[in-house]
């Protein structure tokens, strides 16, 4: 039988460009379509079935090892419960960008998708009441989550509650982009050679565009914000923080 990996997230953290990644290599199957993402394990309705899921992203596939990209997963403790429940054994991956970077790029992406009407700093200081109103429905998780998303210690103890750590990946995007001591690791946490040509190594896939000049001190404030989930996020589960300055 094969065996099952998830990409849970973070939001804009280049989980796009880890999924065309690992879709190269010859002993994976990633699911299909890439877009719309499965969030199979969030959906409403959806029964906790692996033969109706696997037929649904995987069919007509041998490869031993199946990968799953929905980045909402991270923010939903019910994926965490149902992807235990139905796959203990699975492999988890979060890709953890900086998060001051991963903020920025999250509002140009809503905005780039006509979701977000104000300017930045307007919507940084409407965030907690936009979340406290909740996701509009048909939609996942809420477009405006631009600093809580980055706060990454928030969201994992539902994860580590349900897995054994040894199956839980905490990947820093800027030492898996681009580098193939980084990207090895990845295969090798699936038990797969990782040297292999792979193209498009180098390039990014799916770039929020059109990005504004950020104003002064924004940066700043929203550096200053995630310092203490950082250190917590180093202090409890070993995360590399080093790389966002």
């Amino acid at each position: 039988m094969p065996e099952h990996f998830f990409i849970c997230g973070a939001q804009r953290s280049a989980t796009t460009y880890l999924y065309r990644m690992l879709d190269q290599h010859p002993g994976i199957a990633m699911a299909r379509p890439m877009r719309p993402e499965p969030k199979y394990f969030i959906r409403p309705g959806a029964a906790d079935d692996l033969g109706e899921y696997r037929a649904a992203y995987f069919a007509g596939t041998d490869a031993p090892w199946l990968g799953e990209k929905s980045t909402s997963y991270i923010e939903h403790p019910q994926a965490a419960e149902r992807i235990a429940r139905l796959l203990p054994d699975a492999v988890l991956f979060f890709m953890l960008r900086d998060p001051v970077e991963r903020a920025l790029s999250n509002y140009r992406f809503s905005r780039d998708n006509g979701l977000e009407p104000l300017a930045l700093e307007a919507a940084l200081d409407a965030e907690p009441d936009r979340l406290a109103a909740g996701a509009a429905t048909g939609i996942s998780v809420s477009p405006y989550a631009y600093a809580a998303r980055g706060r990454y210690a928030d969201y994992l103890g539902p994860w580590f509650a349900r897995f054994p750590a040894d199956r839980i990946h905490l990947l820093v995007a800027e030492r898996v982009i681009g580098s193939r001591e980084g990207l090895g690791a990845v295969f090798a946490a699936l038990g797969l050679d990782g040297d292999i040509p792979l193209e498009g190594i180098d390039e990014p896939f799916n770039q929020s565009t059109g990005a504004p000049g950020t104003p002064d001190g924004v940066r700043e404030r929203l550096r200053a914000g995630f310092a203490d989930s950082n250190r917590e996020l180093r202090r409890r589960y070993g995360v590399d923080v080093d790389a966002w300055g």
